[in-house]
């Protein structure tokens, strides 16, 4: 996970992975998790992929607590499972807007990036809203020449979690 401070991290060459693709896969990320395609969005993880999520206060202090934390990608699939499957609660659509995409470390088949997200809600009968707003932390890796993410943190600015934190960030 990156250090999180007042100083944007440097930028460093596109290498092995280019932009295009990056941007690409981010594209994906945020279409398939607002049309609720959750096993498309979980084939752009690696079998091994971590995700977490974690407050920016968290991180800033060192503090390993995540408010989610998945070490595999069928630790991911058992979330899933259980958001669409066992779990009520009110119809929403989400909308994921992903900017500031930046390498910040490359080696070979290999980039980490940074990127900036917000994702807006919206209920039913309710005005939209801002859930969550924040920054990412990622390692990518080529998996049979498609860009994946090996590891994936949300880092959300608020002091609290959103009241449902129901679909992936």
């Amino acid at each position: 996970m990156i250090v999180v401070n007042a100083v944007a991290q440097p930028r460093v060459p596109w290498q092995d992975i280019t932009c295009a693709d990056v941007h690409a896969l981010y594209d994906d990320y945020a279409a398939l998790l607002d049309a609720a395609d959750f096993a498309g969005w979980l084939d752009l993880f690696t079998d091994d992929a971590a995700y977490l999520v974690v407050a920016r206060e968290n991180v800033e202090r060192g503090l390993p607590l995540a408010t989610i934390r998945c070490d595999s990608r069928a630790m991911l699939a058992d979330r899933i499972d259980a958001v669409i499957g066992t779990q009520f609660f009110a119809r929403r659509i989400t909308r994921h807007m992903i900017s500031a995409i930046r390498p910040v470390m490359t080696e070979t088949g290999c980039v980490e990036t940074t990127a900036n997200f917000v994702v807006v809600e919206t209920l039913v009968d309710e005005a939209s809203t801002v859930h969550s707003a924040g920054s990412y932390a990622d390692r990518i890796v080529v998996v049979d020449g498609a860009p994946r993410f090996a590891a994936k943190t949300a880092i959300y600015d608020a002091p609290l979690v959103p009241t449902s934190l129901i679909i992936p960030l």
